[in-house]
């Protein structure tokens, strides 16, 4: 197999555990949910994306000496992730929400530490290993599709309210094979894909921790406890 066919097994294997081992059955809970798990969602999305280009971009910066082309890659897509966060922003406040950018809670520990690790892989890491997260990211929507059918239909989330995923799967689509072309291109060989494969795992864990605690958080709003989210 291919490295990227090698990724993609095992990102399907990782997605099945996850399914059945995290709170996410939770959310097909009937009467579970409502908008107000999805304005936090979209709250902690916005503080992680905000820092997806900056993180990305720092790759193609630092000093020791990479391929070119793969330096360009990094840049490319640094620029066209600029100012994503802000659909999610835009995504709350559709829900009539009050919040902005300088009112938004602050991050979650499990956002945070999220933030924190693709920092530290884009700063440490070999270089190709960033593209372990781009990977899975870039093709989320095609495990979510169920999630993003029962906010549509069941919480009646308008598709104005829905900017980040809807745009961002038309976006992603070719950013999707983009990445699968880096990985060719790039990953040469076995100890490269360890590490891009690595990254994968443990930034798409830690993706599925903060989506945990969201879900914890919610909770607490409808259990009328303390939380951070004021505006709900």
């Amino acid at each position: 197999m291919s490295y990227v066919e090698r990724l993609m097994k095992t990102l399907n294997e990782e997605m099945d555990y996850i399914a059945e081992n995290g709170k996410l059955e939770l959310l097909m809970t009937p009467g579970f949910v409502d908008k107000r798990l999805y304005a936090i969602y979209m709250t902690e999305t916005y503080h992680y994306t905000k820092h997806n280009a900056r993180n990305q971009a720092i790759v193609a910066t630092r000093q020791e000496d990479m391929n070119p082309g793969y330096m360009r890659f990094c840049l490319n897509h640094a620029r066209e992730e600029v100012g994503h966060e802000l659909m999610a922003l835009k995504d709350i406040q559709k829900l009539g929400f009050d919040v902005s950018e300088q009112t938004l809670p602050r991050p979650l520990v499990s956002t945070q530490a999220l933030i924190a690790y693709l920092y530290y892989i884009s700063h440490n890491e070999n270089p190709v290993g960033r593209l372990g997260y781009s990977f899975w990211a870039e093709r989320v929507y095609q495990f979510i599709r169920p999630l993003l059918g029962l906010m549509e239909t069941g919480l009646k989330i308008p598709k104005s309210a829905m900017t980040f995923f809807n745009e961002h799967s038309d976006i992603d689509a070719k950013h999707a094979e983009e990445v699968d072309e880096a990985i060719s291109r790039y990953v040469t060989n076995e100890e490269d894909y360890k590490i891009v494969e690595e990254i994968m795992l443990n930034s798409l864990k830690l993706t599925f921790e903060m989506t945990n605690e969201v879900i914890a958080e919610f909770q607490k709003v409808k259990d009328s406890k303390e939380t951070r989210y004021y505006y709900l």
